[in-house]
């Protein structure tokens, strides 16, 4: 077995355990070839944050089958955590191996294909290869992993275990690499960032924030998603430093309190609001991104027009708003889901038609201004304050990955070709 290829679906974790896991393949003498190119082994890294995802996830699994004959299909993440037996039911797949034992994943093939391999005991979830971005250009660094938190609607403590942390010196040698490696953006990740806690088991999420930023010199450094808890003060004078992107994503989930109480969510909505505000106060230029839920069970109209209302007050420039499903083994499982179909999916219309007006608004409120941004991939750019960025001028010169000094100068509505709004700009 020389090829491997990787389907990664749902959070910047997987992807960042996928492109781990790629690394020691790569170690191992094992190519990261393109589905397409016929390899030789499968790994699909799985996501079970929904109802839909898990749908997702075996439709995902039976094309792999169908589409690689004769190739060991190997399935792992968070549905293989808590529907392994499902999984195994399929026929064609070679095996099942959940988030706890994945950086042990290629070791494992290579065992079953009978090579001597050294021991594999000592892994653990933070056990990958030293981990640069796959086909994409920012880094991704997980500093967490697992869940303490008992959210009524949400499965994930169930695939992802307990709140465990990274040796802090860990996380700063893997900052200085990636940096080193000339990586122009790094992305802590983790189920739940601000339990992060230290050697002596104290919680100090901040601190880490600060050393790390003491280290950076080229790269920058960007949050994936931050509990409403672990906003303070703190964190919002963080937000000012030069080498933090200026970007919060934090999790709403509902703008009724009654809502909240029911999800189990540890603030209320006056809660969230004062520590947003208290943010943009200090930081007036920070992007601010949410999740919504809708049409959790007891959301009248009256409830979801508190969401409404609480996302167009703060001016939150991107809201992620989603159905509710119910999730087997969760509390919320017994609560009496009578909303129609129809209605969710009305209210979460609603909720991305505010998300595209405040996305605009945000971005048009920095024309004429030169920003940070990084080249993408596919041509575009992404500002520091998450703003993407197309341009009339051919950029074939600059090299994918660097950074660029780029001006904002006008918005595209979203199109047929494009389902997202975009900025246009120039190069200077």
């Amino acid at each position: 077995m020389n090829t491997v290829s990787f389907h990664t679906l749902g959070c910047r974790l997987n992807i960042f355990e996928t492109d781990g896991l790629a690394n020691t393949f790569t170690k191992l003498g094992i190519k990261t070839v393109n589905e397409s190119d016929r390899p030789e082994i499968v790994v699909i890294n799985t996501c079970t944050v929904t109802n839909r995802a898990d749908s997702k996830n075996r439709n995902v699994i039976r094309n792999a089958i169908k589409n690689n004959p004769g190739s060991q299909i190997w399935v792992t993440g968070c549905y293989a955590e808590t529907d392994k037996e499902i999984i195994e039911k399929i026929p064609g797949v070679t095996g099942v191996v959940g988030n706890t034992d994945k950086s042990k994943l290629p070791y494992m093939i290579l065992e079953k294909k009978g090579e001597i391999l050294e021991s594999t005991i000592s892994l653990d979830r933070f056990s990958y290869s030293d981990v640069l971005p796959q086909n994409h250009t920012r880094a991704y660094l997980k500093i967490q992993d697992g869940c303490n938190r008992v959210c009524s609607y949400c499965k994930i403590p169930q695939a992802r275990g307990k709140g465990v942390s990274r040796k802090t010196k860990d996380v700063l040698d893997q900052v200085k690499f990636l940096q080193d490696n000339g990586v122009g953006e790094i992305i802590l990740t983790g189920v739940n960032l601000g339990w992060f806690r230290d050697e002596s088991n104290t919680k100090n999420f901040n601190q880490l924030l600060r050393r790390i930023l003491d280290t950076l010199e080229y790269s920058r450094l960007r949050l994936s998603s931050i509990e409403p808890s672990d906003v303070g003060h703190e964190l919002a004078e963080i937000t000012l430093h030069p080498r933090f992107c200026n970007y919060l994503h934090v999790p709403l989930q509902s703008g009724s309190s009654k809502i909240l109480k029911l999800m189990k969510r540890s603030y209320t909505a006056e809660t969230f609001y004062k520590r947003i505000a208290m943010v943009k106060e200090k930081n007036p230029n920070i992007f601010i991104g949410t999740d919504i839920i809708t049409g959790f069970p007891g959301e009248t109209e009256l409830e979801f027009q508190e969401s409404m209302k609480l996302a167009r007050g703060l001016e939150i420039a991107k809201i992620h708003a989603f159905p509710f499903s119910s999730r087997k083994g969760t509390s919320a499982e017994t609560l009496k889901d009578d909303i129609p179909k129809e209605e969710k999916k009305e209210r979460v219309r609603l909720l991305n038609e505010l998300s595209r007006e405040q996305y605009k608004n945000f971005g048009t409120s920095k024309f004429g201004k030169v920003r940070e941004a990084i080249l993408e991939n596919d041509g575009t750019c992404m500002t520091d304050d998450y703003l993407k960025v197309r341009f009339d001028s051919d950029i074939k010169r600059f090299v994918v990955g660097q950074f660029l000094n780029v001006r904002l100068d006008s918005y595209h509505e979203p199109n047929s070709e494009l389902k997202e709004g975009h900025f246009l700009g120039c190069v200077f």
